[in-house]
């Protein structure tokens, strides 16, 4: 009987595997998250519209939130980039496991034929 190679990514150990999981899981919360944390901040309401309107007066138009949607755009980006990489090597892992449990399954179901001949013979 040849000996096949151990996978790159599975582990003897189920606490193990569970760890692997749960970082796996805490990575794609992180990369999911919204840029957008305006809902986390308590604002104060702004009772005189007088000073808004001499903020925005001497303010440049648009430029400046541009840059912000433009950041947060890349930033979004990369976050999709990474996610779709640890997908990647989510699904690499979950194929190699595959593989592994075909071969622990063909050989039950090889096992469990020669014990059918063997029972079978005896009678």
């Amino acid at each position: 009987v040849t000996e096949l190679p151990p996978e790159p990514c599975s582990t003897q150990n189920p606490d193990e595997e569970l760890a692997v999981f749960s970082w796996i899981g805490e990575i794609e919360k992180v990369l999911m998250e919204d840029d957008n944390f305006d809902h986390r901040v308590a604002t104060q309401p702004v009772l005189d519209d007088d000073f808004l309107v001499d903020l925005l007066v001497d303010s440049p138009p648009c430029s400046g939130g541009l840059v912000v949607g433009v950041d947060g755009v890349v930033r979004s980006r990369e976050r999709k980039k990474m996610y779709v990489k640890d997908l990647q090597m989510k699904s690499r892992y979950l194929e190699g496991e595959c593989r592994g449990l075909n071969r622990v399954l063909q050989c039950f179901i090889d096992e469990n034929q020669a014990l059918q001949i063997f029972v079978s013979s005896s009678f």
